[in-house]
């Protein structure tokens, strides 16, 4: 089983080239319009580190429910969560933008703005800054402990390896339900600081897991296609496709929830974050979310001999990939920039990103064996079956 990574010379090549696109695509911004750069930084950092996240909490729950069938390709979201350091970077720059982006980052808006004055304690630059350090050393730590734990594991066969990680996962899960609900709210649902859902932190923490699986997928038959996995089969296609299935549900009930509760209560100060989504320029981004991220998931992967097929899984996972970009481009943009705006600045950004990002995963893959030989259920995850 071949179980070593090579990042070839195109693929590099490719990637430094979209890495070299995302800079000219910042430096434009910044050049004629940083008000808008600003915002589609934030956009960027958490959209990314939303896959990373969601790939360790996907990580950490296969050792917490001692699955086996994936225990082939666990190295995968181990190598996506590589970005969580460099996320940890790239948010912090956001101090130098936070008046572009929040409105309770403005000068003198405590002394206009009674509900803002009211939200200060917590609103307020140095505290964001600090909870912000705090989320990402409390996410690195245990994902460094966890990636210690695996690289040991290719070294020895010893059990213990896999019992730690399973006790690290449990540490990391809990970790990551609180506090990135908490960084939800902090870095995107206080763009609209007269807003508040209690569910909006909830919704993002789980539906990471949703892009994540996503993400996984595509890389996984990247990989494929290179002439790793060989052993891929039906039955983890089916697996995959479940989670895609499961997930597209939880996301439509969370988002109809939080619509449903806040437009039935018709309170102005929560309605007032639906009015231009609902009905102003926004509202075809709006719908478009809900059918990219539930409707066409959930109909198309309900029949179990459609959604395991391989050309479905890729397009509805590369589906999600521009789903989450669009959920996460309605959330922030009206209550930051507050003007639609699509062009040169937008895509280059993202394609940097994403150049940056694939290249810093395949990079971790190639200094771990990618396939766990030493992994006490890999001999079951190779032989899954339906």
């Amino acid at each position: 089983m071949n179980t070593s990574y090579t990042l070839s010379k195109t693929t590099g090549l490719v990637l430094t080239l979209l890495i070299i696109i995302g800079i000219v695509a910042v430096i434009t911004g910044f050049v004629t319009d940083p008000a808008r750069t600003w915002p589609n930084i934030l956009l960027n950092n958490v959209y990314f580190l939303t896959i990373s996240m969601g790939a360790m909490m996907f990580y950490s729950l296969q050792y917490i429910t001692g699955s086996s069938w994936s225990a082939m390709f666990q190295r995968i979201p181990l190598a996506l969560g590589s970005f969580i350091p460099i996320a940890a970077i790239l948010m912090l720059v956001i101090y130098f933008g936070l008046q572009d982006i929040y409105e309770w980052a403005q000068p003198g808006i405590t002394e206009t703005d009674k509900l803002i004055a009211h939200k200060a304690p917590f609103l307020n630059t140095p505290f964001f800054m600090i909870r912000m350090v705090i989320y990402f050393a409390l996410w690195i730590i245990p994902f460094l402990m966890l990636r210690s734990l695996a690289i040991k594991e290719d070294l020895e066969a010893n059990i213990a390896f896999y019992q730690r990680s399973s006790f690290v996962s449990k540490v990391f899960i809990f970790i990551a339900v609180l506090f990135f609900s908490m960084a939800a709210i902090d870095w995107i649902m206080t763009i609209d600081a007269h807003w508040y859902s209690t569910l909006f932190g909830f919704r993002a923490m789980v539906t990471s897991v949703y892009y994540a699986v996503a993400t996984i997928i595509l890389l996984l038959f990247f990989l494929k296609s290179k002439g790793y996995f060989p052993q891929l089969n039906e039955a983890h296609r089916h697996d995959l496709a479940r989670y895609l299935f499961r997930f597209s549900i939880v996301f439509g009930y969370l988002w109809f929830m939080q619509f449903l509760i806040l437009w039935y209560a018709n309170i102005p100060e929560l309605t007032v974050y639906y009015q231009p989504r609902f009905l102003g320029e926004w509202k075809y981004l709006f719908y478009a979310e809900l059918f990219m991220n539930f409707a066409i998931p959930f109909v198309v992967m309900m029949a179990d001999d459609i959604g395991k097929k391989k050309p479905v899984l890729i397009g509805i996972s590369s589906l999600l990939i521009v789903g989450l970009w669009i959920s996460l481009l309605v959330q922030i943009m009206p209550g930051s920039y507050g003007v639609l705006q699509f062009g040169f600045i937008e895509v280059g950004m993202w394609l940097g990103y994403a150049g940056m990002f694939m290249l810093i995963t395949l990079f971790a893959l190639s200094k771990m064996n990618m396939v766990p030989q030493n992994h006490p259920q890999l001999e079951d995850s190779v032989h899954h079956h339906l």
